[in-house]
Protein backbone atom coordinates (compact mmCIF):
# COMPACT_ATOMS: atom_id res chain seq x y z
CA UNK A 1 0.00 0.00 0.00
CA UNK A 2 1.36 3.38 -0.89
CA UNK A 3 0.88 6.35 1.42
CA UNK A 4 2.01 9.13 3.14
CA UNK A 5 5.08 8.82 5.66
CA UNK A 6 2.82 9.40 8.97
CA UNK A 7 4.42 10.92 12.20
CA UNK A 8 2.31 11.58 15.15
CA UNK A 9 3.37 14.74 16.84
CA UNK A 10 2.25 15.41 20.17
CA UNK A 11 3.02 17.73 23.12
CA UNK A 12 2.07 16.21 26.47
CA UNK A 13 2.38 17.06 30.29
CA UNK A 14 4.56 14.66 32.24
CA UNK A 15 1.76 12.83 32.93
CA UNK A 16 1.17 11.57 29.80
CA UNK A 17 -2.08 14.39 29.28
CA UNK A 18 -2.39 16.00 26.32
CA UNK A 19 -5.51 18.42 27.57
CA UNK A 20 -5.95 19.95 31.13
CA UNK A 21 -5.17 22.47 33.69
CA UNK A 22 -1.69 22.06 32.87
CA UNK A 23 -1.93 23.85 29.33
CA UNK A 24 -2.12 26.91 31.12
CA UNK A 25 1.19 26.77 32.78
CA UNK A 26 4.44 29.12 31.47
CA UNK A 27 6.69 26.01 30.49
CA UNK A 28 3.88 24.38 28.65
CA UNK A 29 3.22 27.76 26.94
CA UNK A 30 7.45 28.00 26.05
CA UNK A 31 7.47 24.32 25.06
CA UNK A 32 4.30 24.50 22.89
CA UNK A 33 6.46 27.17 20.50
CA UNK A 34 9.04 24.20 20.27
CA UNK A 35 6.30 22.31 19.14
CA UNK A 36 5.06 24.85 16.38
CA UNK A 37 8.62 25.14 15.63
CA UNK A 38 9.10 21.22 14.93
CA UNK A 39 5.76 21.10 13.25
CA UNK A 40 6.51 23.43 10.83
CA UNK A 41 9.99 22.10 10.19
CA UNK A 42 8.82 19.04 9.62
CA UNK A 43 7.25 20.55 5.61
CA UNK A 44 4.79 18.13 6.04
CA UNK A 45 2.24 18.13 2.82
CA UNK A 46 -0.71 17.62 5.43
CA UNK A 47 -1.86 18.33 9.32
CA UNK A 48 -4.36 15.61 10.58
CA UNK A 49 -6.65 16.24 13.77
CA UNK A 50 -9.78 14.64 15.70
CA UNK A 51 -13.47 15.45 15.40
CA UNK A 52 -12.92 16.62 18.89
CA UNK A 53 -9.95 18.80 18.15
CA UNK A 54 -11.06 20.51 15.64
CA UNK A 55 -14.34 21.47 16.81
CA UNK A 56 -12.38 23.13 19.28
CA UNK A 57 -10.61 25.14 15.90
CA UNK A 58 -14.47 25.85 14.73
CA UNK A 59 -16.17 27.23 17.66
CA UNK A 60 -18.24 24.24 17.68
CA UNK A 61 -20.25 25.49 14.24
CA UNK A 62 -22.74 23.05 13.05
CA UNK A 63 -23.52 22.22 9.52
CA UNK A 64 -26.59 23.21 8.07
CA UNK A 65 -27.84 20.40 6.13
CA UNK A 66 -30.61 19.91 3.59
CA UNK A 67 -32.22 16.27 4.17
CA UNK A 68 -33.23 16.43 0.32
CA UNK A 69 -30.28 16.86 -0.76
CA UNK A 70 -28.71 14.42 -3.30
CA UNK A 71 -25.29 13.76 -3.44
CA UNK A 72 -23.61 11.71 -5.96
CA UNK A 73 -21.80 8.45 -4.45
CA UNK A 74 -17.42 7.93 -3.70
CA UNK A 75 -15.28 10.59 -2.77
CA UNK A 76 -15.31 14.00 -3.43
CA UNK A 77 -11.72 16.22 -4.37
CA UNK A 78 -12.40 19.82 -4.37
CA UNK A 79 -8.99 20.60 -4.85
CA UNK A 80 -5.42 18.86 -5.18
CA UNK A 81 -2.70 21.17 -5.63
CA UNK A 82 -3.03 22.95 -2.12
CA UNK A 83 0.42 23.84 -0.57
CA UNK A 84 -1.23 22.54 2.67
CA UNK A 85 -3.83 20.31 3.78
CA UNK A 86 -5.92 19.78 6.78
CA UNK A 87 -7.74 16.58 6.97
CA UNK A 88 -10.55 16.70 9.66
CA UNK A 89 -11.73 12.76 10.63
CA UNK A 90 -15.28 13.57 11.15
CA UNK A 91 -17.41 10.05 10.66
CA UNK A 92 -20.26 11.15 12.10
CA UNK A 93 -20.65 14.04 9.88
CA UNK A 94 -20.36 17.29 12.71
CA UNK A 95 -18.62 20.21 11.74
CA UNK A 96 -19.44 23.17 9.81
CA UNK A 97 -17.32 24.69 7.45
CA UNK A 98 -17.63 28.28 6.40
CA UNK A 99 -15.32 27.38 3.13
CA UNK A 100 -13.00 24.30 1.98
CA UNK A 101 -10.47 26.56 3.36
CA UNK A 102 -8.85 26.12 7.17
CA UNK A 103 -7.48 29.44 8.58
CA UNK A 104 -6.16 30.23 12.46
CA UNK A 105 -3.40 32.66 13.32
CA UNK A 106 0.14 31.88 12.64
CA UNK A 107 -0.89 28.97 10.40
CA UNK A 108 -1.04 28.57 6.82
CA UNK A 109 -4.05 28.36 4.89
CA UNK A 110 -4.82 24.46 4.56
CA UNK A 111 -7.11 23.24 1.74
CA UNK A 112 -9.57 21.07 4.52
CA UNK A 113 -10.74 17.25 3.43
CA UNK A 114 -12.76 15.34 5.82
CA UNK A 115 -12.39 11.40 6.23
CA UNK A 116 -15.99 10.29 6.47
CA UNK A 117 -17.38 6.46 6.46
CA UNK A 118 -19.85 4.83 3.77
CA UNK A 119 -22.51 5.29 6.57
CA UNK A 120 -21.94 9.70 6.98
CA UNK A 121 -25.13 10.93 6.10
CA UNK A 122 -25.82 11.87 2.37
CA UNK A 123 -26.93 15.67 3.51
CA UNK A 124 -23.19 16.02 4.73
CA UNK A 125 -21.75 15.43 1.89
CA UNK A 126 -23.71 17.15 -0.10
CA UNK A 127 -23.33 20.45 2.59
CA UNK A 128 -19.39 19.60 2.49
CA UNK A 129 -19.36 19.95 -1.77
CA UNK A 130 -21.43 23.02 -1.05
CA UNK A 131 -18.84 24.36 1.35
CA UNK A 132 -15.86 23.60 -1.48
CA UNK A 133 -15.16 20.75 1.24
CA UNK A 134 -13.07 17.94 -0.11
CA UNK A 135 -13.99 14.47 1.45
CA UNK A 136 -13.13 10.98 1.08
CA UNK A 137 -14.60 7.63 2.60
CA UNK A 138 -12.74 5.46 4.47
CA UNK A 139 -14.42 2.66 6.00
CA UNK A 140 -17.94 1.07 5.87
CA UNK A 141 -19.27 1.85 9.30
CA UNK A 142 -16.05 3.07 10.98
CA UNK A 143 -12.89 4.48 10.55
CA UNK A 144 -10.28 2.74 8.17
CA UNK A 145 -6.77 4.44 8.88
CA UNK A 146 -4.98 2.53 6.18
CA UNK A 147 -7.80 3.14 3.76
CA UNK A 148 -7.67 6.98 4.45
CA UNK A 149 -4.18 7.23 4.10
CA UNK A 150 -3.90 5.37 1.11
CA UNK A 151 -6.67 7.59 -0.48
CA UNK A 152 -4.66 10.73 0.90
CA UNK A 153 -1.63 10.15 -0.95
CA UNK A 154 -3.60 9.17 -4.00
CA UNK A 155 -6.11 11.67 -4.52
CA UNK A 156 -4.26 14.52 -3.27
CA UNK A 157 -0.31 13.98 -3.32
CA UNK A 158 0.40 13.85 0.31
CA UNK A 159 4.05 12.11 0.53
CA UNK A 160 4.04 13.65 4.39
CA UNK A 161 1.41 13.71 7.32
CA UNK A 162 1.07 15.14 10.46
CA UNK A 163 -1.31 13.08 13.22
CA UNK A 164 -1.81 15.95 15.98
CA UNK A 165 -4.21 14.79 18.10
CA UNK A 166 -6.43 13.93 20.39
CA UNK A 167 -5.59 10.82 21.80
CA UNK A 168 -8.22 8.97 19.70
CA UNK A 169 -7.29 9.56 16.40
CA UNK A 170 -3.80 8.56 17.57
CA UNK A 171 -4.08 5.30 18.83
CA UNK A 172 -6.43 4.55 15.91
CA UNK A 173 -4.24 5.38 13.51
CA UNK A 174 -1.19 3.64 15.39
CA UNK A 175 -3.04 0.94 15.99
CA UNK A 176 -4.14 0.10 12.01
CA UNK A 177 -0.42 0.15 11.21
CA UNK A 178 -0.53 3.49 9.50
CA UNK A 179 2.02 5.73 12.17
CA UNK A 180 5.58 5.27 11.41
CA UNK A 181 7.39 7.66 13.63
CA UNK A 182 6.36 9.35 17.31
CA UNK A 183 7.38 12.62 17.57
CA UNK A 184 6.95 13.64 21.46
CA UNK A 185 7.22 16.99 23.05
CA UNK A 186 7.30 16.48 27.19
CA UNK A 187 7.12 19.57 29.26
CA UNK A 188 7.99 19.79 32.54
CA UNK A 189 4.66 20.35 33.94
CA UNK A 190 1.47 17.94 35.09
CA UNK A 191 -1.99 18.48 37.03
CA UNK A 192 -3.07 14.94 38.24
CA UNK A 193 -6.78 15.31 36.98
CA UNK A 194 -8.33 11.69 36.49
CA UNK A 195 -10.63 12.59 33.65
CA UNK A 196 -7.77 13.86 30.76
CA UNK A 197 -7.04 12.83 27.19
CA UNK A 198 -3.79 10.86 27.05
CA UNK A 199 -1.28 10.52 24.20
CA UNK A 200 -2.90 7.55 23.38
CA UNK A 201 -6.71 6.25 23.86
CA UNK A 202 -8.38 3.53 22.42
CA UNK A 203 -12.00 3.67 20.86
CA UNK A 204 -14.58 2.28 22.35
CA UNK A 205 -15.71 1.08 18.55
CA UNK A 206 -12.13 -0.69 18.32
CA UNK A 207 -10.84 -4.19 19.11
CA UNK A 208 -8.08 -4.06 21.91
CA UNK A 209 -5.89 -5.10 19.36
CA UNK A 210 -1.98 -6.06 20.66
CA UNK A 211 0.52 -3.49 22.13
CA UNK A 212 2.52 -1.31 19.80
CA UNK A 213 6.43 -1.57 20.72
CA UNK A 214 8.90 1.76 19.24
CA UNK A 215 12.40 1.94 18.49
CA UNK A 216 13.98 5.11 20.03
CA UNK A 217 15.41 7.19 17.36
CA UNK A 218 16.68 10.57 18.98
CA UNK A 219 16.19 12.60 22.16
CA UNK A 220 16.54 16.34 22.56
CA UNK A 221 16.91 19.05 25.28
CA UNK A 222 14.04 21.61 24.41
CA UNK A 223 13.47 25.30 26.23
CA UNK A 224 12.05 25.50 29.52
CA UNK A 225 13.28 21.95 30.24
CA UNK A 226 11.26 20.20 28.14
CA UNK A 227 12.43 17.24 25.88
CA UNK A 228 11.38 15.53 22.83
CA UNK A 229 11.54 11.88 21.68
CA UNK A 230 11.62 10.16 18.59
CA UNK A 231 10.73 6.91 18.16
CA UNK A 232 10.01 4.94 15.39
CA UNK A 233 7.37 1.99 15.49
CA UNK A 234 8.88 -1.31 15.67
CA UNK A 235 6.03 -3.88 14.53
CA UNK A 236 3.32 -2.00 12.38
CA UNK A 237 0.18 -4.31 11.41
Amino acid sequence: MKKPYTICHILSALDGKITGAFMGTKSVQEVSGEYGRIRSEYQADAWLYGTVTTKEFTQGRKPELDPTADVPDGDFVAENDAALYYVSVDTQGEIGWESGTFRKAGRPDAHVIEVLTETTAPAYRAYLRKCGVSYILAGADRLDGKIAAEKLYRLFGIDTMLICGGGTINWTFLQQGVVDELSLLIAPAADGASDSVTVFERSEFLPNGMPVEFQLKNVERLKANGIRLVYTVSNKE
